[in-house]
């Protein structure tokens, strides 16, 4: 069975679109401004995942904005209980300010980003960032701006600035640009471990590259930590799974709560044509660590494996020594872990001091360290568990 086919929501455009004029700057009003858009990228810009989502559903091709589904393969197997997710009523949006209140205090820090590339920068894509900082510190996905060599943003009062490319990590789909400003509208930033599934929850992006301004979709919180591979090998761990509509342009935008904060990072959209209304974001709590490495030019630790969260399903499927921790899909040579002596299948239980139960952990746990740091893994081999001690490495920049 082939996994199922994501689409990074970011938006090409067809061979030879022209671009159009700038609309005009609206006037002042209390009614948030609308954002001057640009044409999709005709271009090498657009990317695909295939996410190994649990219990695999289509697998599928993306070319060209034409999809092409495989045949479905039977799955059977069990799913967890909604007990284990939720853990008190679900957040919904108050009818006192209602979208209105959210999309005023959100609004106004997101941008509508352009990338160009090509020698005579012709070839264009679209998709979506959020200032972070007041001096012009801006996220996005690594995505948006891969290959770029001329990247503007358009705000939502009309202004429209050039970019820098700080930094980016394409194995964790982030980025971070600079522009330049002082006292800039900026977002504020949630706790994303605190979300449950049934919480209400909006996106706001550049979808679809549209004239007139941002598109606002409302939807809940359908799932937590999911895992979406890449079609290069790289692996997002601990996604939030949402129904609220993402489309093409909206990477790199924020999904934000009841309270108008940024739990998570619009990145990725399932194949319409094998599911409907199943959006992938990166939380927060993922990224804040990733995020402040770019921005100060730190670099990241580096183990150097890929892992899959082990469940009663999956233990008995492989047979493992234990229902919990992080299976070792794939170790990379050379790494730290290889050195280190850590072997696919493998289940890593504990880094440090700290417990493993789940593949998210394994990456959360290797972020709060620094390249040289020497960490003691423990792991389930067979029927005993063994230690070994990793060196870890920088994080390869491609």
């Amino acid at each position: 069975m082939q996994p199922p086919t994501l689409d990074h929501p970011f938006d090409p455009a067809p061979a030879g679109a022209a671009e159009p004029a700038a609309p005009p700057v609206p006037p002042a009003g209390p009614a948030p401004a609308s954002v001057p858009t640009r044409p999709r990228s005709a271009g090498g810009l657009r990317q695909w995942l295939a996410a190994a989502v649990v219990g695999g559903l289509v697998g599928a091709l993306v070319a060209s904005g034409v999809f092409v589904v495989a045949d479905r393969d039977p799955q059977t197997g069990a799913v967890a209980g909604s007990e284990t997710l939720v853990r008190r009523p679900a957040q919904v949006i108050a009818p006192a300010s209602g979208i209105a209140g959210i999309i005023a205090k959100v609004e106004p820090a997101v941008v509508a980003i352009t990338a160009r590339s090509g020698t005579n920068t012709t070839s264009r894509g679209a998709g979506t960032g959020f200032v972070i900082t007041p001096d012009g510190y801006i996220v996005t996905n690594s995505h948006v701006v891969e290959g770029a060599t001329q990247i503007s943003v358009a705000f939502t009062d009309g202004s429209e600035k050039p970019a820098e490319l700080v930094g980016r990590e394409p194995a964790s789909d982030l980025a971070v640009l600079k522009v330049a400003g002082t006292s800039l509208p900026t977002v504020e930033l949630g706790d994303s471990d605190a979300v449950q599934p049934g919480d209400e929850v909006v996106a706001i992006g550049n979808a679809l590259a549209l004239d007139g301004g941002l598109s606002i979709t409302r939807g809940i919180v359908s799932g937590l930590r999911r895992t979406v591979s890449t079609n290069t090998g790289s692996t997002l761990i601990g996604m939030l799974q949402t129904d609220a509509a993402i489309n093409p342009g909206n990477s790199g935008g924020p999904l934000v709560d009841v309270q108008g904060r940024v739990i998570a990072i619009n990145t990725a959209i399932a194949n319409p044509q094998s599911a409907n209304n199943v959006g992938f974001a990166i939380p927060v709590a993922n990224a804040r660590p990733i995020i402040d490495d770019l921005r100060l030019g730190r670099p990241a630790a580096f183990l150097g494996v890929s892992t899959v969260t082990v469940t009663p399903a999956l233990a008995r499927e492989r047979d493992l020594p234990t229902g919990t921790g992080a299976l070792v899909t794939r170790v990379s040579p050379g790494s730290a872990a290889a050195t280190a002596g850590l072997r696919e299948g493998d289940v890593i239980v504990s880094i440090g001091e700290q417990p493993v139960t789940e593949a998210s952990d394994v990456q959360a746990l290797v972020r709060g360290r620094r390249p040289g740091n020497t960490v003691e893994v423990g792991v389930r081999r067979g029927g005993e568990t063994v230690t070994l001690r990793a060196t870890l490495t920088e994080r390869p920049t491609a």
